[in-house]
C-alpha cells in the first residue's frame, strides 16, 4: 500500500493549532491581547506580513490579520443569534470577567450552561465576538462549583 492511499484510523484532527483573526490595526490589536489577555508574541513582528501571531498558553497561535474589508467574524444561527467562531477555555473563569469589566472591555453576562459549564461573550478593538468557557464541573469541587454558582448567579445554597 502507497503512503498516499492509507486509511486514517477515526478521528485525524488533533487540535486547532492557529486561529485567524480580522483587524484593522495589528499593532493596537495586538498591545490590546497583550494587555488584556497576557499573550505574547509567537514569533517576531514582520510588518511585511501584515499580521502578529500570539500564543495561547498552551501553545495555539492567534494570527491576527489587518484587512482593510469591513470586519464580520460572526455568522447567525438558524434562529438568527449571531455566533462566535470560537470558544477560549479557562481558569477561574470569575477572575478574568472582572478583569476585563474594569478594563472596560466589552463583556456579556456570565452564563451557567449547564454541564457546558460557566461563559461569557466579549468583544475585541474591532467587534470581532469572542466567546470564554470554563467547564467548572471539571476543574473544581463540587462545593467549589456550588460556592461559584451562587456567588455568581446568587442560586440558593
Amino acid at each position: 500500500m502507497s503512503e498516499d492511499s492509507r486509511t486514517l484510523p477515526g478521528n485525524s484532527l488533533k487540535c486547532i493549532c492557529s486561529v485567524y483573526v480580522p483587524v484593522k490595526n495589528v499593532l493596537r490589536s495586538a498591545e490590546w491581547w497583550q494587555r488584556n489577555f497576557g499573550l505574547e508574541y509567537a514569533v517576531p513582528y514582520n510588518p511585511a506580513e501584515f499580521q502578529i501571531i500570539l500564543k495561547l498558553s498552551d501553545g495555539q497561535w492567534l494570527h491576527l490579520v489587518e484587512t482593510g474589508e469591513k470586519i464580520d467574524s460572526q455568522f447567525p444561527d438558524k434562529a438568527g443569534f449571531p455566533m462566535f467562531r470560537f470558544t477560549f477555555e479557562v481558569r477561574e473563569i470569575e477572575v478574568l470577567y472582572n478583569r476585563l469589566q474594569v478594563s472596560d472591555v466589552q463583556v456579556a453576562d456570565l452564563e451557567d450552561r449547564g454541564s457546558c459549564g460557566i461563559n461569557f461573550v466579549f468583544y475585541d478593538l474591532d467587534g470581532n465576538k469572542f466567546d470564554v468557557n470554563e467547564a467548572v464541573n471539571a476543574h473544581r469541587t463540587p462545593e467549589e462549583v456550588e460556592r461559584l454558582k451562587a456567588q455568581l448567579f446568587q442560586y440558593a445554597q
